[in-house]
């Protein structure tokens, strides 16, 4: 029996939306995440499928700022939504409504912390590179005085050596002790900034990940577009009776265009499915058509289109939507 099992939630889908792939028994967030199961106010206490539950339970732990939103595999839900909505027959609207938008916060929250390191990378300063001068020519003489000091011949000055000025054209003149001291400071200076730069790197390394990452989950936001192109693939579909249509059949209009241009096949369908479903609420709201879903939550979703004899959705939308009229000054 599963940890989660007495709650109405899956493990394995817990589990899966999780980047460390760590058993959840042994997860950093096990914690939480019953701390969470427990709340009755929390969002997941109003769905009913477990498979919904479990994934609004992990999608609303990670709004918690002090959590990594990079935790959540983002890919592994849209992966598993897509499959549920192909093999559900009767999608219920508004639990996908509800997931859509806990997953855009997540995402959301992970293209803020990408920005985030992308300013921290920036700040990093320039590498630090030593420029020899006087300090580094030397001439015979000072090549043997300081075997001389090794090897012992020349011990009797080493006392004087500490305390006498050492005079140079460069500038003021000081002791060998400052200028071992200087030396010293010199290195560490120089650890620091090869820390400094390995550090960086790291960084940069770990941005390009997350760049790889986050472009391929990443949606072009274009809702005008995503309206317009739902209204025209509902009057492609539409029953010429009685002017309905399908969202299912609407999200096949959109993903067979979106492949015209390129996309596979799997990419297409998640996003037909998904614009589909936010623009045909757009839609809805302004007037362009009316909803209904038939057998209460299992049944299909139908749209009805309201304006069948307008072609140009310019024109219809400045009929729906007149823009306001400026009063001329007196």
């Amino acid at each position: 029996m599963g940890i989660l099992d007495a709650k109405a939630l899956r493990d394995d889908i817990v589990a899966r939306l999780l980047t460390d792939e760590v058993d959840l028994e042994t997860s950093a967030y096990l914690d939480r995440i019953l701390e969470l199961a427990e709340m009755e106010e929390a969002e997941h206490q109003f769905l009913n499928d477990p498979f919904d539950r479990s994934v609004a339970l992990v999608l609303q732990l990670f709004q918690d700022k002090d959590l990594d939103p990079w935790a959540v595999d983002l890919s592994a839900f849209l992966e598993m939504f897509s499959t549920r909505i192909e093999d559900t027959e009767d999608i219920d609207l508004p639990t996908c409504g509800r997931l859509i938008r806990m997953a855009w916060q997540v995402l959301r929250g992970q293209a803020e912390t990408l920005i985030e390191r992308q300013n921290h990378e920036d700040e990093v300063d320039e590498p630090w590179i030593y420029d020899g001068g006087w300090e580094s020519d030397f001439d015979d003489n000072d090549y043997n005085f300081s075997v001389g000091i090794i090897t012992g011949t020349h011990k009797e000055r080493l006392p004087d050596m500490f305390s006498g000025r050492i005079q140079r054209e460069e500038g003021r003149p000081v002791t060998l002790g400052e200028l071992l001291m200087g030396l010293k400071a010199a290195s560490r200076i120089s650890e620091e900034q090869n820390l400094r730069l390995k550090i960086a790197e790291k960084r940069r390394a770990s941005l390009e990940m997350a760049r790889e990452r986050f472009s391929g989950s990443l949606h072009v936001e274009d809702l005008e577009g995503d309206i317009r192109r739902t209204w025209e693939a509902m009057r492609m579909r539409a029953n010429p009776e009685d002017q309905t249509c399908t969202l299912s059949a609407i999200s096949e209009e959109l993903a067979d265009r979106s492949m015209e241009s390129g996309t596979i096949r799997e990419e297409a369908n998640a996003e037909a499915q998904v614009a589909a479903m936010v623009a045909t609420l757009f839609l809805v709201n302004r007037g362009y058509a009316s909803i209904e879903q038939k057998d209460a939550i299992d049944g299909s979703v139908i749209l009805t289109d309201l304006h069948p004899d307008e072609s140009d959705f310019e024109e219809l939308s400045l009929r729906l939507h007149p823009p306001p009229e400026i009063e001329e000054a007196v």
